[in-house]
């Protein structure tokens, strides 16, 4: 008798243990697993558009940001690297700054480079002032900004709009050298 209660309570804090346990890891089937992406071969002028008008170190050119942003003219990936120096981004950099867009919204990017509205991406919407963003509206819809950064995502990408938005900004316009990372003159 007294060693089948030592068993019940030996049993007992087993069988919690394992239903607790079995319980507290999730499904695998609960892990989100990207249909499509955006080409990250096509990316690197999006990434000179973003680094160029988003990029500064007072806004997404800072370590805290969740959409963060690395290029030459602003924050560096590489410890060695100074602004402008390297003159264009870095390989390294444009691929931070890949991950940086892509792991915004993940399941909204995916349905984005499958055929859904780019709108449908926060991105898009702060960029174009169609929701609250700290840096206010950075372009407008189907300007050339616009179309560089939804082109790309919808598999069209638009070299030219891209160098066109940001020679639009930058000091000396289509003369300026950063120009030259777009391979243009």
């Amino acid at each position: 008798m007294i060693h089948s209660l030592r068993l019940k309570w030996i049993g007992a804090p087993v069988g919690i243990v394992a239903a607790v346990s079995a319980c507290s890891s999730p499904p695998s089937a609960g892990h989100f697993v990207p249909q499509a992406l955006p080409d990250p071969v096509t990316f690197s002028p999006v990434a000179e558009l973003l680094v160029v008008r988003c990029g500064s170190l007072d806004c997404h050119g800072r370590v805290g940001r969740n959409l963060r942003l690395y290029g030459s003219a602003g924050l560096r990936f590489a410890a060695s690297d100074r602004p402008l120096i390297p003159l264009c981004d870095t390989t390294d950099e444009v691929t931070q700054d890949y991950d940086s867009v892509i792991g915004l919204e993940p399941e909204t990017m995916s349905a984005v480079a499958s055929g859904a509205d780019p709108s449908e991406l926060t991105l898009v919407r702060k960029a174009r002032g169609a929701e609250a963003h700290k840096g206010g509206t950075i372009w407008s819809v189907g300007d050339d900004a616009d179309i560089c950064l939804t082109g790309w995502l919808t598999g069209k990408p638009a070299t030219s709009d891209c160098a066109s938005s940001v020679a639009s900004v930058l000091p000396s316009g289509s003369t300026n050298p950063l120009l030259s990372c777009f391979g243009m003159p």
